[in-house]
């Protein structure tokens, strides 16, 4: 389900908006957010579809929440909502990467269609983001016996951590430390049945430096420990 967060501190104005947005288009989770500080934090717990934010809060206003949700992710569509006085502030908005503004009072078939673009394109662009999403798997194979961060892989892909982490979130319904952890235990079960290395090697080789933090998080997740393992596969 698509999930869109309303951000507009007028209460009516947003959840107005919310009823239209289930009217309309249907099929949608819509998260509110009564100011800008509120839109940051939600998003900071999980990137939506597609934000829609009044240009003129109080508080963080819409240019400031803007700038902020794109240093988060460079992708996720923006719709800027402003009056006829407001015309100059929203396109100094348009250097954010906005996708589209409306003018109060929103047209609900000219939001209808907006968004209905907006989502037939994010559908279009997810192959590419898949692709995307394998190089960053390839990468994390490659270096699995070595530190990872998210800002390493976020340097080496060009992109924000927090985005990649979502990525994670989205692609597999997991976390990017439940990965690496799931990724280096599999090398080391690998290594364990087709080689004779002794278990402090083996503990390197799957990117874990202290053989002791090793063996209790193998016990712990596997079962057993990293010579019963070995004996019984």
């Amino acid at each position: 389900m698509k999930e869109v967060l309303v951000v507009e501190d007028e209460v009516v104005i947003r959840h107005g908006l919310k009823v239209l947005l289930e009217k309309v288009i249907g099929k949608l989770q819509v998260i509110e957010a009564s100011n800008g500080e509120e839109g940051i934090a939600q998003i900071h717990q999980r990137l939506p579809h597609l934000i829609i934010t009044d240009i003129r809060m109080g508080g963080m206003d819409g240019l400031t929440f803007i700038s902020k949700v794109r240093q988060v992710s460079t992708e996720v569509p923006i719709i800027i909502l402003s009056g006829y006085d407001e015309f100059e502030y929203a396109r100094a908005a348009l250097k954010f990467g906005i996708t589209e503004y409306l003018l109060k009072p929103v047209d609900r078939v000219e939001l209808s269609n907006v968004i209905s673009k907006i989502f037939k394109n994010t559908e279009d662009e997810h192959i590419d983001v898949s692709k995307q999403f394998q190089k960053i798997l390839a990468f994390i194979d490659d270096q699995i016996g070595q530190e990872l961060t998210l800002k390493q892989i976020a340097d080496y892909m060009y992109l924000h951590p927090q985005y990649i982490g979502q990525l994670f979130k989205t692609e597999l319904n997991q976390t990017f430390t439940d990965y690496i952890t799931s990724a280096r235990l599999k090398r080391a079960k690998k290594l364990l049945t087709t080689t004779q290395l002794k278990v402090y090697e083996v503990a390197k080789l799957s990117g874990y430096n202290s053989p002791k933090h090793f063996m209790t998080l193998f016990k712990q997740e596997v079962g057993l420990t990293p010579k019963e393992y070995r004996k019984l596969s």
